[in-house]
């Protein structure tokens, strides 16, 4: 899998399959993220909930497959290999937006299953239609228990998972760390319950945040492939 993904790519041939088919999923997924968000700007909250939640879901399922393959830190590893510009312009320009991106990402990842989990409290269905709830939205004790053990139980088949594959200590701990990160979100729900006490409210708020978000990671997203592959790729021979 990791040699196919390695072939010359189909949108420049300076690029990787791999690399061409991250960026392109990039654009569709925030794409559709943002016309869900406009959706939800217009009033249509049942499509905006059915959209995003596939689009959601699908990232993630797309992000944890596609990395897994490629292993964790491959877009360090391909600017370093892949980088033929000046050395000024790799530490000065190329690590920071690259640092910048993966942060990005880390964060969406974060606030994707939390935004999932909050937008079906924030909202229920009536006569066939999602809309968001009015008042005070508070948390179930019970609820977050629940959750805790279905985090626990993940990420232990996680680690069998990655044991039986064969994948580093290195490997392991960087997924307890995702998985350690979302408990800690999960966590400051109290929080963020005496800030936005209101559910409708705190709900259009942070999705407007995690919009932007998916925004900025389209950005930076570009500028990495640019920068690798199109302004300073390696030349041959």
């Amino acid at each position: 899998m990791k040699e196919t993904l390695a072939k010359p790519g189909f949108l420049i041939s300076t690029s990787t399959l791999g690399a061409d088919l991250s960026y392109l999923l990039a654009v569709i997924f925030t794409g559709l993220f943002l016309f869900a968000w406009w959706q939800a700007k217009k009033g249509d909250g049942t499509r905006h909930h059915k959209l995003i939640l596939v689009s959601m879901v699908s990232m993630v399922v797309y992000f944890i497959g596609y990395y897994y393959t490629r292993s964790l830190g491959v877009l360090s590893l391909e600017g370093k290999e892949g980088f033929g510009g000046p050395e000024s312009i790799y530490n000065n320009v190329f690590i920071p937006i690259l640092t910048i991106h993966l942060v990005l990402v880390t964060l969406g990842l974060i606030l994707t299953p939390y935004m999932i989990i909050e937008g079906f409290r924030a909202s229920k269905k009536v006569n066939g239609k999602w809309t968001l709830q009015t008042g005070i939205l508070k948390a179930n004790p019970a609820r977050f228990k629940r959750i805790y053990i279905w985090l626990l139980t993940i990420w232990a088949g996680l680690q069998v998972v990655l044991m039986a594959a064969g994948k580093s200590i290195g490997s392991m701990i960087a997924y307890f760390l995702i998985f350690l990160t979302i408990a800690l979100v999960i966590s400051i729900e109290k929080l963020i319950e005496k800030l936005l006490p209101e559910g409708d409210r705190r709900h259009r708020m942070l999705g407007r945040g995690t919009m932007i978000l998916f925004a900025l990671i389209l950005v930076t997203s570009t500028a990495t492939y640019l920068l690798l592959y199109v302004f300073y790729p390696v030349r041959a021979g």
